[in-house]
């Protein structure tokens, strides 16, 4: 292999090479024999054959240590074998309410007490030991750099673990996705069930402190919920390898995920596994292979973000989305990854009241880290999508995971399995593309992608375009007259008009801002609402838009020029920039103190406004809005996030407190509306605690 950079330290003489396997392992007699793999990989071009130690939970077979990993290629004989097992580390959240997406690198070795799993790829499990009569988990807790305990099963809830008490493990939380739409086709897993390899599962995290130093100076969990090295699992199983199929049915999703012991280019197994055209690869020997895609998936990857401060396992209580993922269309290129749509963010692009993490702007996905779960779409004609090992790379973990492990995100030349990469830094990144933030209501924040590429058209661009379904509340890319697309693979072209839609479950605030910005030659990026015929740069400042409930379609587009494609002038231009409202009052108002745009129905007169504070006492239980001018108020609303109007009160008068009971509604984020008289509104959002 080109680049092939090799280091193995073998801590026992009994390892050999046979005719049984290219890899074959076995002790010698009572002796252990192991292969350890420290800060680098071994590559095995076919079979590994690996023969249990008699102290398995001592010694694996293969011991892969500080990110090593083990890669295979495509020889004859790509069925792994034996009861040994490989060991490799990766790292989950910390916090026992919050789910990361996992997809198991290994199988069980063993298919009964003593009796080897059959030849090839194995399932994945966490089972009661005792119920079984064998360990039939691939799921170890570390004790030092070659040694792991199983883990003690819970009934529980609550995943805990200390460094003087056993790791207690909550399977309960082990579900799977196999093909569907909806909240009711999770299946669980649970502590009785398997799952092939290549499915992915969700798991929670984990409780308590375990200062226990796996011999790389790093703790089993070190208790830090936000930036801590996250809970240490011990993955110990027969090794997967070659091609691994998953179903995915017609517009259905499946959760998949990265079933190697070595990272996966995901822009790789997304256009292989896409509808869209043939593209090239280079390979080791630097020459161009031609790969056709199999139709089976629109392309995107999905993949969930959420809260780690919501401590609840009840479902009415999470905050989270699903995060989106394109390659662009492209092999060679860096792809698109936009937020899930429940956090708020500056117009800087920075999470507010976060220090960062899995809802980072700077996260990238290209490169996916082993043990990494995702959501994958159907095409309409659905299928198997495939993971091959053409699609294994060498490529250290740094800030493509949302395992929140602090890694080293500094760039590692890239080693793949069957395809060239000189320098993972240096991959196609050029390309112009920008990401706008709309903050909706004050609650949570909409990012929508657009990348300026040479081979997009204005139409759908498979594995280019990525779409998912939207919130009552919510903003989206239209495409072929369908919304709900957050990426906008578009052409290259300062005259085009990127139509969005805005949808109102009830009347709402939208404040736009680009906030990320890389590689962009035009001057500026504007909202364009041609109703009133009016641009708003939103590359300079951001701009508040007020509503109506309702869709608002065929009225809002993102533009970059106030030009047409001939450079003559614009018919819709409005060079002064005035603002506008949904019943044609225009007005200019720029608040001095953060720069924001006001686009409202009336020109808001804030100085009033800002004197209305509203404030949730949940001690007491009641909503307050204190009104200290006495302003005449005409009504209140109250909505949860999701839209619902769950409280209303009209002919409010002239008071200087009013006050609202809440002790009645769950716990949870919630609107409040208020409008004078004079037509003035203001929202605000508060959180309820009962």
């Amino acid at each position: 292999m080109k680049n092939f950079k090799f280091l193995l330290l073998l801590l026992t003489a009994n390892f050999s090479f046979t005719g049984i396997a290219q890899l074959y392992v076995q002790p010698n007699g009572p002796a252990a024999s192991f292969v350890f793999v420290d800060d680098t990989f071994i590559y095995v071009d076919q079979d590994v054959n690996l023969v249990v130690n008699s102290n398995s939970l001592a010694e694996s077979s293969i011991i892969l240590r500080n990110q090593a990993q083990l890669l295979q290629g495509n020889g004859a004989d790509p069925m792994n074998k034996g009861t040994g097992d490989i060991s490799i580390f990766q790292e989950g959240t910390v916090n026992l309410w919050d789910y990361n997406f996992w997809a198991s690198p290994v199988g069980l070795s063993f298919d009964g007490p003593g009796t080897a799993a059959p030849n090839g790829n194995s399932v994945f499990a966490s089972r009661d030991t005792a119920l079984n009569g064998f360990t039939s988990t691939v799921l170890f807790n570390p004790v030092n750099l070659v040694e792991s305990n199983n883990l003690l099963l819970d009934p529980g809830f609550d995943s805990t673990t200390g460094t003087t008490q056993p790791f207690r493990f909550a399977t309960y939380w082990l579900w799977y996705f196999e093909s569907g739409v909806g909240y009711a086709d999770w299946i669980q897993l649970d502590d009785i069930g398997t799952l092939p390899a290549g499915f992915g599962f969700s798991m929670k995290g984990v409780n308590g402190l375990d200062t226990t130093d796996a011999g790389d100076g790093v703790m089993n969990n070190d208790g830090d919920l936000t930036n801590g090295t996250g809970q240490r699992y011990d993955f110990r199983g027969r090794p997967n390898n070659g091609d691994i199929s998953v179903s995915v049915g017609p517009d259905s999703f499946s959760l998949v995920g990265n079933p190697y012991p070595s990272a996966l280019d995901l822009n790789y197994f997304l256009l292989e596994n896409s509808g869209g055209a043939s593209f090239t690869v280079d390979d080791i020997n630097g020459n161009m292979t031609s790969v056709t895609p199999n139709g089976v998936s629109t392309g995107t990857a999905y993949f969930w973000e959420s809260d780690p401060m919501v401590m609840s396992h009840f479902t009415e209580d999470y905050q989270g989305g699903y995060a989106t993922y394109s390659p662009l269309m492209d092999v060679n290129m860096d792809g698109m990854y936009v937020n899930a749509t429940f956090y708020m963010y500056d117009e800087n692009g920075n999470q507010i009241g976060t220090t960062g993490g899995i809802g980072d702007p700077s996260l990238e996905r290209r490169f996916s880290p082993v043990g990494q779960g995702f959501m994958v779409l159907g095409s309409g004609t659905g299928g198997d999508v495939t993971f091959k090992n053409n699609h294994r790379i060498f490529v250290q973990e740094g800030n493509n995971s949302d395992f929140r492990n602090n890694e080293d995100d500094s760039p590692i030349p890239g080693i793949g399995v069957a395809s060239y990469y000189p320098d993972i830094a240096k991959l196609e990144s050029d390309y112009a593309r920008l990401k706008i933030g709309i903050g909706i209501n004050d609650t949570y924040s909409r990012q929508l992608g657009i990348a300026l590429l040479r081979n997009a058209t204005e139409g759908y661009d498979i594995a280019g375009d990525a779409q998912l379904g939207g919130l009552a509340s919510d903003v989206s890319f239209v495409i072929e007259e369908e919304k709900g697309y957050l990426i906008n693979a578009a052409p290259i072209d300062e005259y085009q008009y990127l139509p969005i839609t805005i949808d109102a479950e009830t009347p709402s605030e939208f404040r736009f801002r680009v906030n990320i910005i890389e590689n962009f030659e035009y001057e500026s990026v504007f909202l364009l609402d041609k109703l009133t015929e009016t641009y708003y740069d939103i590359l300079e400042e951001s701009v508040l838009i007020q509503l109506d409930a309702g869709e608002h379609n065929d009225r809002f587009f993102i533009r970059f020029s106030k030009e047409s494609a001939d450079n003559s002038n614009d018919d819709t231009s409005n060079d002064d920039d005035t603002t506008t409202t949904d019943d044609d009052t225009s007005s200019d108002n720029t608040s001095d103190d953060d720069s924001t745009l006001i686009v409202s129905e009336i020109v808001l007169e804030e100085g009033i406004l800002e004197t209305l504070t509203v404030f949730q006492n949940n001690p007491t239980g009641q909503l307050e809005i204190h009104n200290p001018l006495e302003v005449n108020l005409d009504g209140m609303s109250l909505f949860d996030v999701t839209g619902k109007l769950v409280l209303t009160q009209n002919d409010l008068g002239l008071q200087s407190v009013y006050s609202f009971p809440t002790r009645s509604l769950s716990t949870g984020i919630y609107i409040v509306q208020f409008n004078t008289t004079e037509g003035f509104t203001k929202s605000q959002k508060i959180s309820i605690s009962n």
